[in-house]
């Protein structure tokens, strides 16, 4: 007995707590890291009552709050312990990424060690933030960074880590979120009895989960497409260069069905939904009027709307890439849209092959 009352914290302890709050729901995962891949347990998804979360900002903190408590509870159940602590990924409506750089020298060449590098780093991160504070009228707050390259006495290398040298340098790309976003998001976990374990943006949850990093090498982009935003994520020769977003997303294809079949927001969500897997939808419009349509009509009076996406998506990218990347890679619940595929590569200019609903596609 005692020997199980000792394991028991140990095992709790390990219990990996990963949060996505979205515009139209509430993700929670646990998992347990095994080497360098995460093992998941169990997962919970609830949407939120009401449109409590606009392009990616929280509007309704208790509302909010009030999910994630649930979904906390669901996980607890499941995993049999009280969970404390998670690891948010906050959605990116006015993102800001900039890079930083800094140069480090000895008098004598030294090893390398993680406090050297993390010192290096710190001072790239502290230059993109004040390049970026003195751009911005609001004060923006640090929600990650990504090393693009080292330099080891004027040597490009990946890994400084056990290197000796003189003259170390660090280019970075770090991205920021104004202050407002990141107070709600902090707000809502309080009122859920969370502590924040870790803070990281969408995009690059969502590239570290869809594109391994030997792939990077590669000019790739991802592109999530939430309800609330689409985060953009881009990498080559070997590093992720930059992170962005549009607030054009999937309740812009919600909205146009609203607008067409005067439907409330929860039935224009149900008949997005459907619209793969039906050839005609049923629904009551606001005067209390049974309706119907072809699932073909309906994608007609999407087409604008999924026009707009796909142009402001490959503005973004092509302005975050300097033109065109080698392919381009969907995810996110906008990506199931019928079409949209083909309409991004078209405003991309791209051969739609390049274009893909992200996957397992790679050897791992």
């Amino acid at each position: 007995m005692s020997e199980q009352t000792e394991r028991a914290p140990q095992q709790k302890q390990e219990l990996i707590y990963a949060l996505d709050i979205g515009t139209r729901s509430v993700i929670g995962l646990l998992g347990t890291k095994e080497e360098d891949k995460v093992r998941i347990l169990a997962m919970e998804k609830l949407l939120h009552n009401h449109r409590v979360m606009m392009d990616g900002q929280i509007e309704d903190i208790a509302q909010v709050a009030a999910t994630v408590r649930t979904v906390t509870e669901r996980l607890e159940q499941q995993a049999g312990c009280k969970l404390q602590r998670a690891c948010v990924a906050a959605a990116g409506r006015a993102l800001r990424t900039e890079q930083g750089h800094s140069q480090r020298e000895f008098s004598a060449p030294e090893p390398i060690d993680e406090t050297i590098v993390a010192q290096l780093e710190a001072a790239a991160v502290a230059d993109a933030e004040q390049a970026i504070q003195s751009d911005e009228g609001q004060q923006m707050f640090l929600v990650g960074y990504t090393a693009i390259q080292y330099r080891l006495d004027g040597y490009p290398l990946a890994n400084l880590l056990g290197h000796t040298g003189r003259c170390l340098e660090s280019h970075v790309v770090a991205t920021f979120l104004p202050n407002g976003v990141i107070d709600s998001l902090y707000a809502v976990m309080r009122q859920a009895g969370l502590e924040v374990a870790s803070l990281t943006l969408e995009p690059i949850a969502a590239l570290n989960a869809a594109i391994p990093a030997d792939l990077r090498l590669l000019n790739l982009c991802l592109v999530d497409i939430g309800a609330g935003t689409s985060d953009i994520a881009l990498c080559r020769d070997g590093s992720v260069v930059g992170y962005t977003m549009v607030t054009v997303a999937g309740d812009e294809i919600t909205e146009a069905l609203m607008k067409e079949y005067l439907v409330d927001y929860a039935t224009a969500e149900r008949m997005k939904s459907q619209l793969a897997q039906a050839e005609q939808l049923s629904f009551t419009d606001i005067l209390g009027l049974e309706q119907t349509c072809t699932s073909q009509q309906a994608q007609a009076a999407l087409e604008p709307a999924a026009q707009l996406l796909a142009k402001e998506i490959a503005q973004q990218v092509i302005a975050l890439n300097g033109g065109t990347p080698s392919a381009v890679f969907l995810a996110g619940g906008g990506s199931k849209l019928a079409g949209l595929r083909e309409k991004v590569a078209s405003a991309l200019e791209m051969d739609p092959k390049r274009v893909s609903v992200a996957g397992g596609h790679f050897k791992t």
